[in-house]
């Protein structure tokens, strides 16, 4: 079960898969991070990944809707300015099974920049609710 404590910490552990009835009511509200939350149940595509994730995480209109846009902005995030963020994603059991390779290589993406908000000691997670 994932913990606030473990929310509230910088950590290379930053992806995390839970069942949605292990969610508790209150578990991304007691913190100072930032909470972005949005479905992926309906993604198919990459580029349906990087409307669903821009628009989530308020992108600048500059991003390039490509893998190396996405990384440049996951370690910038100048424009949501917080302590630290989790972006949670839900209905994603669903997006697994229609397209694991663009869910695996964005789980890489977010890795590095987990390496970069790690060395700011800025916790920044990914929690897909399956």
């Amino acid at each position: 079960m994932l913990s606030l404590s473990e929310l509230n910490k910088s950590s290379f552990v930053a992806v995390h898969f839970i069942l949605s009835s292990d969610l508790g009511a209150d578990l991304f509200s007691k913190h100072e991070l930032k909470v972005i939350e949005t479905s992926i149940g309906e993604v198919t595509s990459d580029k349906e990944l990087f409307s669903v994730i821009s628009t989530a995480m308020k992108f600048p209109d500059y991003f390039g809707n490509n893998w190396d846009a996405l990384d440049e902005c996951l370690a910038d995030l100048d424009w949501l300015p917080a302590h630290g963020y989790i972006l949670i994603l839900r209905d994603a059991a669903k997006a697994w099974a229609i397209n694991p390779h663009v869910l695996g290589r964005f789980v890489t993406t977010w890795l590095g920049a987990v390496k970069h908000w790690s060395e700011n000691k800025k916790p920044f997670h990914l929690v897909f609710i399956m």
